[in-house]
């Protein structure tokens, strides 16, 4: 099974790029934020209660290059989008099937999280079904 269109009326291509321009932004934007932190050194107390004994700065900046690193899995997405070209939004797919989970796991302390796992898989479905699009005209010509 598969979408024919996002949200019932925009192109699954066009769904497509704006999945990745979003979560690429909030990726970017995160990872800016935790970085800013780190170097200054300063943490909210939520962070140090939820670090408890870790060292935070460690962690916070592990966390901010993380994202870093997400956000140009974005920027391939975008690319794949954009060129059609499918192998480009395979590792998207993979590496947020993987947060899916981890954020599946964090919903019994957030639920906000509930929310992010809605769009998250949903954003998925999307880009699974350009993805099958794309290699159903591939394996066509």
């Amino acid at each position: 099974m598969r979408l024919m269109k996002c949200c019932c009326c925009i192109p699954l291509r066009i769904g497509v790029i704006i999945t990745g321009i979003m979560f690429g932004s909030c990726d970017t934007i995160l990872g800016s934020i935790g970085l800013i932190m780190a170097i200054r050194n300063e943490y909210p107390m939520s962070i140090h209660e939820f670090f408890d004994k870790l060292d935070v700065r460690l962690w916070v900046s592990m966390f901010s290059a993380t994202l870093f690193l997400m956000s140009c899995g974005d920027l391939l997405l975008v690319y794949g989008a954009v060129k059609q070209r499918p192998g480009y939004m395979g590792p998207w797919l993979l590496v947020n099937f993987f947060v899916g989970i981890g954020t599946i796991v964090t919903a019994l302390l957030s639920s906000i999280a509930i929310l992010r796992i809605i769009i998250l898989y949903y954003c998925m479905f999307v880009v699974s079904s350009y993805y099958d699009e794309l290699m159903e005209e591939r394996n066509n010509s």
